[in-house]
């Protein structure tokens, strides 16, 4: 059995941060080990939200208490998403650091979470943004930003599909195994669909589903996305494979989650096609 460490928000009500990603990844049969950045009430799109900040050296006492019990070796990957404080981003380099010391072939997912509106920008503190563009960038073995992280990342504006393209060339010069564009938004090829990019160093894909209207969009989506892709990963997928599963699950729980007319995404409606998705649609290789 593979197991996870993932460090990012929860959630009491709804499905976004861990509460999303572990039960997604243990229907791959990934062990979990979720440490919360942040815990919340809901998410903050909802009025009257509240919740905490995991403090500073949290997440450090956490991970060395793991250590003392014997069980780094055994982390075959740590995610790492929203964090509260740029504190909390130093620690999570640092707990990468000590898991890859136990276990050289544990691999680092950095969703660097910086928000999800490119017209609106990122709201977070400069020292986080900085944080995700300075330091986790250049250990992050896999990242998986949306077109507003990819903007902020590469420092490059995105408003066409080859703004796209260019953005990850930008970011491929740094040693990253791959990128995964989670929603093309505006500058996919086209409108009327959810596209989505992978780019590895020796070859790209591009993969298109349906896009469904919701009235508010659905949170937790990118979350749902980056922790099966990891599952899929360290569960010995290839990256294609992972990518491509992870994108046809999101797609069957944005499917039922339209069904139902639900703002908050049908994970327990749609466990069995998490567990087992129908792979319709795939991976297009791209000239980059």
């Amino acid at each position: 059995m593979k197991t996870v460490l993932s460090i990012q928000s929860n959630v009491v009500y709804g499905y976004a941060g861990n509460k999303v990603a572990t039960l997604a990844m243990q229907l791959q049969g990934v062990e979990v080990m979720p440490i919360h950045t942040v815990q919340l009430s809901s998410n903050t799109v909802y009025p009257h939200y509240d919740g905490i900040v995991l403090g500073a050296q949290q997440i450090t006492r956490i991970v060395n208490s793991l250590e003392k019990i014997g069980v780094l070796s055994s982390i075959d990957a740590i995610i790492s998403g929203y964090i509260g404080l740029a504190e909390q981003g130093e620690e999570i380099l640092e707990a990468v650091k000590k898991i890859k010391f136990y276990n050289p072939d544990a691999i680092y997912v950095c969703d660097p979470v910086m928000g999800g509106d490119i017209n609106k920008g990122s709201s977070l503190p400069q020292n986080i943004i900085d944080f995700f563009t300075k330091q986790a960038i250049k250990y992050a073995d896999y990242i998986t930003p949306n077109l507003l992280e990819l903007q902020i990342l590469s420092n490059l504006e995105i408003k066409t599909f080859n703004d796209v393209l260019n953005a990850i060339k930008t970011l491929q010069n740094k040693p990253i195994q791959a990128i995964l564009v989670k929603n093309l938004l505006h500058a996919g090829k086209t409108t009327e669909l959810f596209e989505m990019i992978l780019a590895t160093p020796s070859q790209s894909y591009h993969l298109a589903r349906p896009l469904y209207d919701f009235p508010h969009r659905p949170l937790g989506v990118g979350d749902l996305i980056c922790s099966l892709f990891t599952a899929h990963l360290v569960n010995g997928q290839s990256q294609l494979a992972a990518f491509e599963l992870a994108a046809n699950a999101a797609n069957h729980v944005l499917d039922i989650t339209k069904q139902q007319n639900a703002r908050e995404l049908a994970i327990i409606d749609a466990q069995q096609w998490i567990k087992q998705p129908d792979l319709k649609y795939r991976g297009t290789p791209l000239a980059l």
